[in-house]
Parts: C-alpha cells; sequence; structure tokens
C-alpha cells in the first residue's frame, strides 16, 4: 500500500506542474476511458447472461400459468363459453413482450461483436468529446463542489506522502549548515512550503540540528525540520542546506 501511495505521489508531482485545465482533461480523460473499457468489455457479457438466464427463468414461470389459462379456458369452452377474457389475452401479451424483449437484447450482443470495432471507435470518439465539452465547462463555471473536491484531492496526495517521508526519516541527529552559494543567508519557516511566513534566517556557518522529519511540497521540494541553537523550531529547504 505504501508503495503505491508513494506512486501515486510522484506521478501527482508530475502533474502538478500542470496548467490546472490539463490537470482537469488528463483525470476526466484516465476516468472516462475507465468507464468506457467497463462498459465495452465488462457490462455487455455480465447483461447477455442476465437476459439468457431470465429468458429461462421466463419459461419455468410461464409454463405453469399457461397450463392454467389452458384448463381455464377449456372449462369455459365445456359451459358453452368460446370467447377468451381480455385478462387472459394481457397475461399472454406480458409474457410475449418479456420473451421478445430477452430475444431482441440477446440478438443486439450478438450484433456487437460483429461490429466491435466501430462501437470501439466511436465510444473512444465519443468518450473525448465529453472530456473536452466538460473540461471546459469546469473552468468556465467551476461550483464550489468541484472546488472542494479538487483541493481535498491534493491535499490528500500531498500530505500523504509527506507522513511517509516523516515515517521513513533517518533517526541519526544531524547537524546542517549552508551551502556555499547561500553564505548570505538561509530563511527557515514556519510550515515546508516557500509561501509559509518566515521564522528566522541562518548565517553563514550557524550550525542548526535536523529533528528527523521530512517532507516534499506540491512542487516537489524537499524540506527538514530543523531547530536553531537557540531553539527556534521550523522548515529549511535541502536546496540550500547541507551535512556538516
Amino acid at each position: 500500500m505504501e508503495s503505491i501511495l508513494n506512486q501515486l505521489f510522484w506521478i501527482w508531482s508530475l502533474i502538478s506542474v500542470l496548467p490546472e485545465w490539463l490537470r482537469i482533461f488528463l483525470a476526466l480523460f484516465m476516468l472516462l476511458q475507465l468507464v468506457r473499457l467497463i462498459l465495452l468489455y465488462i457490462a455487455p457479457p455480465f447483461l447477455n447472461l442476465l437476459c439468457r438466464l431470465l429468458k429461462k427463468m421466463l419459461y419455468f414461470f410461464s409454463y405453469p400459468i399457461m397450463a392454467i389459462l389452458c384448463s381455464i379456458q377449456k372449462s369455459r369452452r365445456e359451459a358453452g363459453r368460446s370467447d377468451i377474457p381480455i385478462w387472459m389475452d394481457i397475461i399472454e401479451g406480458m409474457l410475449a413482450l418479456f420473451e421478445r424483449s430477452f430475444d431482441k437484447m440477446i440478438q443486439l450482443f450478438m450484433k456487437r461483436k460483429r461490429n466491435k470495432t466501430r462501437i470501439k471507435r466511436w465510444t473512444f470518439y465519443a468518450a473525448n468529446a465529453f472530456v473536452i465539452l466538460l473540461t471546459a465547462a469546469i473552468m468556465n463555471n467551476p461550483n464550489e463542489w468541484y472546488t472542494q473536491k479538487w483541493k481535498n484531492a491534493e491535499i490528500w496526495l500531498n500530505q500523504d506522502h509527506m507522513h511517509t517521508q516523516t515515517s521513513k526519516a533517518s533517526l541519526d541527529p544531524k547537524e546542517l549548515i549552508l551551502n556555499k552559494n547561500y553564505e548570505e543567508g538561509g530563511n527557515i519557516r514556519e510550515a515546508p512550503t516557500l509561501a509559509s511566513p518566515r521564522l528566522y534566517t541562518i548565517s553563514n556557518g550557524e550550525i542548526i540540528h535536523f529533528l528527523n522529519e521530512e517532507q516534499v511540497d506540491s512542487k516537489g521540494i524537499k524540506w527538514l525540520k530543523v531547530q536553531t541553537s537557540n531553539g527556534i523550531e521550523g522548515w529549511i529547504s535541502t536546496l540550500i542546506v547541507r551535512e556538516k
């Protein structure tokens, strides 16, 4: 499970740099292609089998009914009444309608096999057209439900991997100092993002202590939780520090 979550995160890290409309398009494309495969390869055989079973059940169900109707009609004829009651016609018509419906469904499934290539091609075109239209509709008229769901999905993908990275962090204490390219100073931030407020600026040669927690933000930047010599705790990017 952890491996799957890691793969999801790294895939999301690559997708997250794309424009929002393209991310929505890709998500809808994969979802509709999955639905299309289910409708093409899983649903038809299941429905075909269901229709055949229902047709068999109809035979077992209709046989005693028709036997009873024949017996009633025979008694009516012996009594001198040769007309057929309307309710008998209705029952016989309903049973015949069910049988014709099942036969029609089975024939459609047989035709689907003959036209399989054409159906696959047109369903692919239809799914792509629907994805484009749906993406345009979402981007032009974003509603609260979509915005909240999309935001929750992004948070879940990022935070779950952050938790995984934290649990894998090394338990060995480390002392860190600034890289040579950042001798003018580096910022320790309140949270592991570049947009988070600055808590402290370390100077060249100042030692900070790694607190065995790591996180990766939505841009793929790795952050370390550290503590300064005067007790300030925060997050610093691995791009600007190195192990002493």
